[in-house]
């Protein structure tokens, strides 16, 4: 629920914009995650916009859990040149960008939630996630933070409204999701994979049908 208040939240902030980005943006609510990416799925097979003419899929999957994160990690930017949109605004907003630590990949990061399916349609996609650099708090806590998170409560009936919120770390988080979207959505650059990725080459399918 955290992630579709943001994902409003975004959407007022862009409709009331004085000049229009260069690209449209679509924000879509999604359901059926975690059974096994239903909606993610069922919209790359039938698309509002013909999958060749989206350019990025940037998936909002809960929130940061602490306002005073001044990393973040860009889960699959290593696969496209979307990590250069991610490092320019994390540059802008004075944030670095966190290497994945190998905990993470215990927790497949990147095929655990809805840019997976985005990426298997051929669409370069990232989860954008706070990362372990904190001002207030140590590496350490906040790795630990993620791992209870991901073993306890990801995934289970426990994530629910008993969780904690911070208002402040969810206005933060919005921040870096605003800046990096209206980055894309008025660039002439467009996102494209990194040679070798397997992803490519449903790039290349849709365009190639136009699908």
């Amino acid at each position: 629920a955290i992630g579709l208040s943001v994902l409003l939240e975004l959407a007022r902030v862009f409709s009331g914009l004085e000049k229009s980005p260069r690209r449209s943006i679509i924000f879509l609510a999604l359901t059926g995650e975690e059974k096994g990416l239903l909606g993610s799925t069922y919209y790359t097979d039938h698309p509002l916009v013909p999958l060749h003419k989206t350019i990025a899929n940037i998936n909002i999957d809960g929130v940061a859990f602490f306002p005073d994160f001044n990393s973040i990690f860009a889960i699959g930017s290593e696969f496209s040149s979307l990590n250069t949109f991610v490092r320019k605004t994390a540059d802008k907003l004075n944030l670095s960008v966190d290497e994945i630590p190998d905990e993470f990949n215990k927790y497949e990061a990147f095929n655990r939630s809805d840019q997976i399916s985005f990426a298997l349609a051929g669409i370069p996609s990232i989860l954008i996630l706070e990362g372990l650099k904190n001002r207030s708090k140590s590496e350490k806590e906040v790795l630990q933070s993620f791992i209870n998170y991901m073993e306890k409560i990801y995934h289970t009936p426990f994530d629910d409204l008993n969780q904690p919120i911070d208002y402040q770390a969810a206005v933060n988080f919005t921040e870096v999701l605003f800046n990096l979207i209206i980055d894309l959505a008025s660039s002439e650059k467009v996102p494209e994979w990194n040679e070798g990725v397997p992803f490519i080459h449903s790039r290349l399918q849709t365009i190639a049908e136009e699908k």
